[in-house]
Parts: C-alpha cells; structure tokens; sequence
C-alpha cells in the first residue's frame, strides 16, 4: 500500500532498496545522484518516520488549515530537522528540509528543489521544498485559534505536546524503567526587551534581575536515556510549583509502583501525600537544610555510632545512614518518610561535618537505595545544561512573539527526544549515551562519504567508494546511459545556482 503524502499531486513514493537501486546503477538507469550532506540528522528522521512516529504527530497537530496545500507531516519534519541542524529562525525550515533520502520517503522529488517550484502553488525563488513565510503563517492562525479559545496563544501546542507527542514517543520506547523526573528550568531573554511576549522580570537566586519564562519538564527514565513526556509553562515570575504540579495529575502517565524524582524547588507535602496515598507511587527529595524534617534527621544521625555510617555507594569520602520516621514536624505531609543523611567532613563545621538530607516515601529503600534513586537526577542537571546550551540551543528565540516562541521549544524538545529514543533503538545503539555534538564528532571521524540515488521508484544511501566501485564496472550502452543522465544533473545544478 503506498503511503499517502498528504498532498493531492502525482508523487512518486520512494522505497528503500539498496539492491534495486545497484542493480539499475549498474544498468546506468539512474535518476539522482547527490551527496548525504547531513547523516547524522538524517538518520534521526528517518527513524522518525518510518517508525511512524512522525505521522503519529502530524495526525494530532492542531492543525487550523482548511485543505493545506503543504501537509503538516511536512512542516514538522522540516522544523526538527532545523532543530538538528541549529536553525531556529522559521524563515529556515524550508531549506532544512534539503536531505533527498528524506524527501523521498517523506513522498517528494527532490527534483522540486529548484527556484520556482516546490509544495505550493506560488512556488518558491529559494532552493526549499516550501516558502520561508509558509510556518509563520500557521503559527498566526494557531494563535488567533487559541485567543479565540480563551487561552494563551499557543497553548494548543503545549496540549499537542503533553498529549501526543510525549505518550508517542514513550510508547515507542517500550515504556520507561518506572522513575521520573519532575524539574523546572528557566528560559530568559534580554532584559530591557519588554516586547517578548507573555514575559516577567524577577530574580534570580543571587538578586540578580532577569526576564523570561520558566518551563517544566516531566521525563520519564528510559534505560541510559530520558524521554520528556509533559511539559508547563509560565512566565519566570512564577514559582515552581503551580507550573509544575499539574504534570501530575489529570490523565498521568504514571502507574502504580513508579517513583518520582523532585527537585528540592517543587517540595510539597501535599502532593507527595497525595502521589503516595492515592497513586501509590512514591517520592524520593532532597530536603532543604532549614526543614524541620531535616534537621530532625541530622540530629537523629549525629547520636548514632561512628560504626552505624556506611561508604556512600558512588562518592569518596562520605558517609551515609538512614533514619526513619523523620515527616513527623511536617503538617503538610500526612505519609511517613524515611531519610538518608549524608555527611562530608568539613573544618569549617562545628562538629567538623557538612550534612545532606534526602527523603523516600518507599520505607522498603536503604540508605544507599535512596541516594541512588536521587542521583538519577543528576543526569537530569547535565541535560538541561545541554538543551539550553550550543547542543541545542532551547532558549536562543528569533521572535518575541510567544506562539513562535513556544513553537521553537516544543520542537526542539521534540528533536531531544528523537535523540534520546533514537540513541535506545537497536539501529541507533552505537549512539546511546553521547550528546547530539559527540555524535556528530563520531561522524565525521568516519571518515565515509554518502551518496544518495534516486532510481525507478527505490532510493538509497551508500558509500561514495561502493558507487564508485560500481561506475568502474559499468561498460557499453549502461555507461552512455549514465554519461546522459549525470549531464543532465550537472545543467540541473548549475540552473538551480
């Protein structure tokens, strides 16, 4: 059955099938022959698609167009592939969209790539499958949708997300290991530009004046890697906890027996009550030094013998042990909680220690149990040092506006976690682990060029030596072929500059 294109023209759809396209190489019946400028992105959309991931997506996309010409399927392969290629302006989308091994099992001919042709019926003067206005314009009438419901312009996009693309990907990657992790980051702008939408000054930790938005982030654990399923937002005025909460509940990804990783910011009695009494799934935190509970739990600790401390299972030179029963001076928490004090030694200390307390609502969990479960956070630090840093670039905004603005996050979230899922898979494994730059270095120490071939209705991407290994052998009227056809490509080219 041929896949449908979502756009009402004679395509061709392109299979893949190395050994059809080598055996009419060899026949010099070839129709396209280029070079795979950016593997790495498109091995990640691929996957994407063929998984069928992608349409997954697009079915759900609010969508507000009325017959569109150029399908979103289309528009959001283009955006994640800027996303991997780091161009985040919208006016950019068309031209990332250029890899013909993805046009042609997106269902497109890459000979649309010239000026004055592509999806629409005005064409397009740039080399791109679509004009550069085409997403602005969709995000316009995605806004004008959302005010008219009342709602922050763009929240539709939020839904999509926390509805359809998180669950999507989660259950493409079989599902978790049963831990998450709920945090909130802060994405800021220029202070004195007063024009980004939906934007607040505040503070930030040391005092210092800042203004943007903070977002939300819930992910689920996915072997080595993390998938974000959920996401809030708000403006970076707002505390953590009304933009984080609501993860939480409503129709919650979470099962019975799962356990969730706070940040000490989203510390709450009730809800961690809540997730334990009513979902039963438990909570592991890390408890501020000035809590009650905390220092109940030093206190505690500090009376037991020296002999009672156990090594910390993955740092050199502490201490761990567990107290129990320390929630009791808490009103707001009505479950009881374990807790794992961690020393260091420290001159600076009276009693010559500096102390940590972490806390588990899973009385089952030892000492060293419980500074495990939380140290699967840490992971989750590094990660958004890396989204929000030159790996992807999350809080770089080419427009004030917030829809276009919530746009480039969310797809950018989306491209994450096509890294993450991807790196999970069996076909992407040899990446597992490694950020988009380390993978992008491994690459090109690769050293091997790609070509991608066009032929009848198969494609293929191979190694420039194994083509040319194969033009070598080609003689007689195949070879004249083939002389015609790479003429052909050569004035195409030199018409497209």
């Amino acid at each position: 059955m041929t896949p449908e294109t979502g756009f009402d023209a004679p395509l061709q759809f392109y299979a893949e099938n190395p050994v059809a396209v080598l055996e009419r190489l060899r026949a010099g019946e070839i129709d396209y022959m280029g070079a795979a400028d950016d593997r790495l992105t498109d091995l990640h959309l691929l996957a994407a698609i063929k998984s069928g991931l992608l349409d997954e997506w697009a079915a759900a996309f609010p969508d507000p167009r009325w017959a569109p010409q150029i399908p979103i399927r289309v528009l959001l392969a283009a955006a994640v592939a800027g996303a991997f290629a780091g161009e985040y302006a919208l006016c950019q989308a068309g031209p990332a969209l250029h890899s013909p091994a993805v046009l042609a099992e997106l269902g497109y001919n890459v000979a649309w790539l010239a000026p004055g042709q592509g999806l629409s019926q005005r064409g397009t003067q740039d080399k791109a499958l679509f004009q550069s206005d085409t997403l602005r314009k969709l995000l316009q009438q995605i806004e004008a949708a959302d005010r008219a419901a009342g709602q922050r312009p763009g929240q539709s996009l939020i839904d999509w997300f926390n509805q359809s693309v998180g669950p999507a990907f989660l259950r493409a990657a079989g599902g978790g290991t049963g831990a998450w992790i709920l945090d909130c980051t802060k994405l800021l702008v220029n202070l004195a530009n007063a024009n980004y939408e939906g934007s607040a000054v505040s503070q930030d930790e040391d005092g210092t004046p800042i203004r943007g938005y903070k977002l939300a982030l819930l992910s689920a654990l996915v072997e080595e890697e993390r998938l974000i399923t959920r996401i809030g937002w708000d403006n970076v005025r707002e505390s953590d906890h009304p933009v984080a909460r609501p993860l939480l509940g409503g129709e919650t990804l979470l099962s019975r027996g799962d356990t969730v990783l706070h940040d000490r910011g989203l510390i709450d009695g009730a809800t961690i009550s809540c997730l334990k009494r009513d979902l039963e799934v438990d909570v592991v935190f890390g408890l501020k030094r000035n809590m009650l509970a905390a220092r109940l739990a030093v206190a505690q600790a500090v009376c037991r013998p020296a002999s009672h401390w156990r090594p910390h299972p993955t740092r050199s030179g502490q201490e761990i042990l567990r107290v129990d029963n320390i929630g009791e001076p808490w009103e707001e928490l009505t479950v009881p909680i374990n807790g794992c004090v961690v020393r260091q030694p420290d001159d600076k200390e009276a009693d010559g220690y500096q102390y940590w307390v972490f806390a588990s609502t899973n009385r089952e969990r030892t000492a060293a149990g419980i500074v495990l479960d939380y140290g699967s956070r840490s992971e989750c630090e590094e990660d958004h040092r890396q989204v929000k840093g030159p790996n992807w670039e999350m809080d770089e905004f080419t427009s004030t506006r917030l829809v276009e603005i919530l746009f480039h996050v969310v797809v950018v979230l989306i491209a994450y976690n096509l890294h993450q899922w991807y790196g999970a898979t069996t076909a992407g494994q040899q990446w597992a682990g490694k950020t988009k730059r380390a993978r992008q270095r491994a690459v090109r120490r690769q050293q091997i060029a790609w070509l991608v071939l066009l032929a009848g209705p198969y494609y293929a991407v191979l190694e420039e030596l194994t083509v040319v290994g194969e033009l070598l052998e080609i003689e007689g009227a195949a070879k004249e072929r083939l002389r015609a056809t790479i003429q052909r490509l050569k004035i195409a080219r030199q018409l497209g500059k």
